[in-house]
């Protein structure tokens, strides 16, 4: 499937900065029966000196349409990349990122209500230490943030939980794995005991969180290249909208 060309009109005073698209997202609407694609492009000026965009601007494509749409909200974070931090869940995407005063934070997107979110990092946590590294996942229905060091032969891996979606205070350390040896991150919970992760040799690796037993799995890849996206079967077309529905009624 090929996507329209963007919508974010180039004004004059656009056309000085660098543009860069920093985020993306796939998930579904369960009101429209859609998939939707989410974009944020973010805008630097060429001598400004910061880390940070002047701003950003996102936009929303439905699947099935033949065009995009501008959300015209202020996107109150800048997305950063950060391997395995992408995550859908609960109807919405989400990203690593920073607000405007440089701390940490996760930035959600909506597919519903097409709305964003700022979520609070544990406060416990030196986010600005950068000899971590940080992952989300989803693990027993709720949101997890992996924190582990970025270089080491062992690793432990520290598993947070926020246990009231989107509250700060709700964030609980609930286990930590290992240290373990030859292992370079965490990449999905495949099961509410299993997790996999990738090996410092580029090769898939499964660790059960009950016998603590650490599987080889035989699928092998460039180092630090995995990356894991959760399929549920579905009778909705990613066409569009209830396009699957009518052809089935129609029968």
């Amino acid at each position: 499937m090929v996507l329209p060309e963007s919508c974010l009109p180039c004004y004059p005073w656009i056309r000085n900065l660098i543009s860069q698209t920093t985020g993306l997202g796939f998930g579904y609407d369960a009101k429209s029966h859609c998939f939707k694609v989410v974009r944020i492009v973010s805008y630097w000026e060429e001598l400004r000196g910061s880390n940070l965009p002047h701003f950003s601007r996102a936009e929303v494509c439905s699947m099935g349409m033949d065009s995009w749409k501008e959300i015209n909200v202020t996107v109150p974070a800048h997305v950063r990349y950060s391997p395995c931090f992408e995550t859908y869940f609960n109807g919405a995407f989400h990203w690593y990122a920073m607000d405007d005063n440089g701390n940490e934070v996760i930035l959600s997107f909506n597919m519903g209500n097409e709305e964003f979110q700022v979520i609070p990092m544990p406060s416990f946590i030196s986010m600005h230490d950068h000899s971590i590294c940080r992952s989300l996942l989803v693990w027993n229905d709720c949101i997890a943030l992996v924190i582990y060091p970025e270089r080491g032969i062992e690793k432990s891996f520290k598993i947070f939980v926020m246990k009231e979606y989107g509250v700060k205070e709700s964030w609980t350390n609930v286990l930590t794995i290992g240290p373990l040896t030859r292992v370079e991150r965490p990449l999905v919970f495949r099961k509410n005991d299993e997790i996999l992760m990738e090996g410092s040799h580029g090769q898939m690796m499964s660790y059960n969180l009950r016998n603590k037993e650490v599987k080889d799995l035989p699928i092998y890849g460039v180092p630090k290249s995995f990356s894991t996206l959760v399929y549920v079967k579905s009778l909705v077309s990613v066409k569009g909208g209830n396009q699957m529905l009518d052809q089935r009624d129609n029968t």
